[in-house]
């Protein structure tokens, strides 16, 4: 695990490829942002194919995994921090790979700093405003003081009655860590909780204007065939603004399609790295 003065980060593969405007298409690096409520760690098994003969960053984003604790996020605030570790790391520019709203930070990042963004992947999400679906799930977590259970399992437990899904618990209990001790939370819940509005939202200054600004990187979205994340509006709006779209789909996946398709999804993102992205 690294650090940078902003943001964690794990690495895959070369730590010299693509570094510098001279490197080959195929040695920009990769750098892979997760979703809400994810962390790096929950991308090692997508990470770790896509190194062979790249570099590959995986970032926890504020207020998740190892990355510093904010009061507040918003998604120009996340690109910019996503862009001062690519400088930090001697990254010119990188094939950019965000879930969910980690593919919103992408997509900030594409429009507020074009000149970061060789290629963008986009996972089953679109720049437009959600409906909450989380803050029922977020009052659930808070309300627990996992200091005072004993293991994952009791804090499972406590979860069951509000979040039903197996697969999300498991997810949310990945962010579970002992400390002096006790368990405690990685996720820093209440900037979460704080920044909601934000997060479900998708206001970057570059689309404020009379003129939007539209990307100008090759663009692949990977939408999950059994989720509605990425529904006709959505699609429309990505189209607007990023108009060098291609769009794929994972039929048997839902939102989390490294979790539901997992080696179909490396494929996809294999395909567009070597055969898409690495002709810009």
């Amino acid at each position: 695990m690294g650090h940078s003065a902003r943001l964690a980060f794990r690495n895959y593969g070369h730590r010299d490829a693509g570094h510098g405007e001279g490197s080959a298409p195929g040695d920009i690096a990769v750098v892979l942002l997760h979703g809400l409520f994810g962390s790096s760690v929950q991308w090692h098994h997508v990470a770790m194919p896509l190194s062979q003969g790249r570099r590959v960053l995986v970032v926890d984003l504020p207020n998740h995994g190892a990355s510093p604790h904010r009061d507040s996020m918003d998604y120009p605030g996340m690109a910019d921090e996503v862009r001062g570790l690519l400088a930090e790391q001697g990254i010119g520019r990188a094939h950019v790979i965000g879930h969910s709203m980690g593919g919103k930070v992408a997509m900030a990042l594409a429009l507020l700093h074009a000149e970061c963004c060789a290629s963008l992947a986009v996972l089953d999400i679109a720049p437009v405003r959600y409906e909450d679906r989380f803050t029922p799930l977020l009052q659930a977590v808070m309300g627990i003081d996992v200091s005072r259970l004993e293991s994952r399992a009791e804090v499972d437990e406590a979860l069951r009655e509000s979040v039903d899904a197996p697969a999300l618990r498991a997810m949310l209990l990945q962010n579970l860590q002992r400390r002096e001790g006790r368990l405690a939370w990685r996720i820093h819940w209440r900037g979460i909780a704080d920044s909601l509005p934000q997060l479900l939202d998708f206001r970057v200054p570059a689309l404020q204007g009379a003129e939007s600004e539209q990307g100008s990187a090759p663009t692949l979205l990977v939408r999950g065939g059994r989720s509605d994340y990425v529904a006709g509006q959505g699609l429309l709006r990505m189209r607007e603004l990023f108009p060098l779209l291609e769009v794929s789909k994972l039929p048997h996946a839902g939102h989390w399609l490294q979790a539901d398709q997992p080696a179909a999804l490396v494929q996809c993102l294999q395909y567009w790295l070597g055969g898409h992205a690495a002709r810009v």
